[in-house]
Order: structure tokens, then sequence, then C-alpha cells
């Protein structure tokens, strides 16, 4: 027997039947909302004696359908079909605002954009896509959804606001790189985001990801636009860090407050070393204004670079014509690091470095004690 004619026997039964609204009943229909078993649904709605209440605490059954609709598509069109049950139902309807919109919210992180129309659009007490703040537009530019983006920023009535939380859809967006919802962000015509808001965190993190064209995008917007040397230079330090060269680029060569090479003392350099990646190292100490010091840190940046063996990297940085340099720095570091790890021809060039090269001898023979050391251990 299955569970549809189990439920209906329960309900049918002559002497004692099972009420729909009985204590349990409104887990029932929680259940049934989640596994979106439409037809149970509707028997508990429409038990012609105790019949559910679709706003049982508050609408529990809505928001799990609306956070639930999209496991597939035969699901998604059954879960709609819930919320839609929900919404019409003839008596103790749930409200598509209850519980602040928590609905909307959930149904606007899985994207399920039939289930925000269906709330939106309720004929009464429908959800406010400005609901919790704006937390509905956030989680829809987290994922990526321009579809419930758009139809957010659009409602009639109480749309939400692309500024909200200062901002946080648009870093959102451009965490993930989502182009297009970013445009729709700081396009918006009343309320639109600022590309420069919480202190440019959104080209920061655009950086991080190597997305150059939300960079691009950030950096160029006509009114508020984010600037590249904000937060102390934090995107470059972190394009740096991931390689991005272009993004490199772009941040250097911003028209308007461009960002330093040397900013952070020199953090971009470091991480570019560390990461073995040469042409933003090039970069960084060949720009003309605000170039980065080889020798910033105290020689951290060759430290690192000896440590991962890149010596391309190593080279530059002995080499550059101004503030290189010195393979002796902070007790000869580097020449241990290259030891520690065997890379023989790092190691070589600090020892014979023209100025403040490497001693061989330097922390009391400690390059040879992990060069022994790593002999022994193989």
């Amino acid at each position: 027997m299955g569970h549809t004619e189990m439920v209906l026997m329960l309900l049918d039964a002559p002497q004692h039947a099972a009420h729909a609204d009985c204590c349990q009943g409104g887990l029932a229909l929680v259940q049934a909302a989640y596994h979106a078993h439409i037809e149970i649904v509707r028997m508990l709605l429409d038990a012609p004696q105790h019949p559910d209440r679709a706003d049982w605490r508050s609408g529990t059954a809505l928001v799990v359908a609306a956070e639930y609709g999209l496991i597939e598509v035969l699901a998604e069109e059954c879960h709609v079909e819930v919320v839609r049950l929900l919404l019409d139902a003839p008596q103790h309807s749930a409200h598509a605002d209850s519980k602040d919109g928590e609905a909307l919210v959930q149904a606007a992180i899985g994207g399920h954009i039939e289930v925000v129309r269906l709330l939106l659009d309720a004929p009464q007490h429908s959800a406010h896509a400005d609901c919790q703040d704006g937390e509905a537009l956030v989680q829809a530019a987290t994922g990526g959804h321009n579809h419930v983006v758009s139809m957010l920023l659009d409602a009639p009535v109480h749309s939400a606001h692309a500024d909200s939380q200062d901002g946080e859809a648009l870093v959102q967006a451009a965490t993930g790189g989502h182009i297009d919802v970013l445009s729709m962000l700081l396009d918006a015509p009343v309320h639109s985001a600022h590309a420069d808001s919480q202190d440019g965190e959104a080209h920061v993190q655009a950086a991080i990801g190597g997305h150059i064209e939300v960079v691009r995008l950030l950096l160029d917007a006509p009114v508020h636009s984010a600037h590249a040397d904000s937060q102390d230079g934090e995107a470059l330090v972190q394009a740096a860090i991931g390689g991005h060269i272009e993004v490199v680029r772009l941040l250097l060569d911003a028209p308007q407050h461009s960002a330093h090479a040397n900013c952070q003392d020199g953090e971009a350099l470091v991480q570019a070393a560390t990461g073995g990646h040469n042409h933003v190292v090039s970069m960084l100490l060949d720009v003309p204004q605000h170039s980065a010091h080889a020798d910033c840190q105290d020689g951290e940046a060759l430290v690192q670079a000896a440590t991962g063996g890149h010596i391309d990297v190593v080279s530059m940085l002995l080499d550059v014509p101004q503030h290189s340099a010195h393979a002796d720095s902070q007790d000869g570091e580097a020449l241990v690091q290259a030891a520690t790890g065997g890379h023989i021809d790092v190691a070589s060039i600090l020892l014979v470095a023209p100025v403040h090269s490497a001693y061989a001898n330097c922390q009391d023979g400690d390059a040879l004690v992990q060069a022994a050391t790593r002999i022994a251990a193989t």
C-alpha cells in the first residue's frame, strides 16, 4: 500500500480517525511539503474534519517547500505546486511574509524563481523583496541567480535595495564573478550599489578570484567607483597571491587611485615571490612609480623565493638595479632555506652574489646542518 493510500485510510477511519491537525499534524504537513507529496498535502489541507493548518508554526511548511524546491526539475515543479497549495488553502492559509519572509530568502538561495514569483505575487500577505534588510537579494547574488536578482529589484512594491547591508549583495556577486548580477546591482535606477562600498571589499574579493572583468567594472563605475588602492592595496596583494597578472596590471594602471606596488611594505612582492609568480614579481619591481623594493621586509621576498626553489625570482630580486635584495639578509636565511629544500641552483647564486653574498657558515653553519639532515633522511 502506498503512502498516499495510508494517509487516506487514517483520515477516513470510521472510528477514531486521525486528525490532520493533531499535535503532530503540522509535522505531517511539513514532511509532506519537504518531500513534495502533492496529494498528501492536499488531503491534509482538505480533510473534511479537523483539516491541517497551512500556517502551522508561522508557515514552517511553506519555508520548507521553498527551501527544497530545486532538488531536480521534477521536484521543483512539485514544490512549486506545494507552495501554491499552502498559499491558497481555503482556511488558515500560509502567509508568504511569515517569519519575516524566510520562505523568500530560502527560495532565493536555491534560485527557485517560480517559488519566488509565487511568494511576491501572493494576493494577500505577499512576501516583501526587501525583507530581512535585503537578505533574499544577498543570497540570490551569492548564487549568481540573475533572474531572481532582477525580480527582487523590480518588484513593484517593497523592492529590494541593491545597496542594502552596505552593498553586501555586490560583494557576494563579485566574489563569485557573477558579472551580470554585478551590472544589475550597479545600474539599479534607485538605491544602486556603490562599487566602493565596504571600503572596496567587492574588488578585493574579485581580485582574489582573478575575475578581471569584474575588477574592471568596479574600477570604471561612473560614480562611487572602487579605488584600486583601498584597504592599503589589499586587492593587489590578493591578486599577487594568486598570480593573476592581468588583475595586477589593471590595479597598477588605474588612472585614478592606482594601487602602489610597494603597499603594505611590499607584501604583494613577498606573496608573488612565495608563489613563484615571476611575471608578477617583474611587474611589481618595474612599475615606474611606487615600485616594490626587492629588499623590503629585510629581504623576505628572497627568503620565500629561495624556500620554494624559484630560481628565476631569486635572480630578479638579486639583480634589480635599485634596492636589490641582499643574499645575506636575515643572517643568510635564504641560503638556509635553499639548503633545507635541496635547491642547489638557488644556493649557488646566493653564495656568488657580487655584493652582500650569503656566507656558507651563516647561522653557525645551519645551512650545512639542514643539507646534511636531508641527506640522512633520504
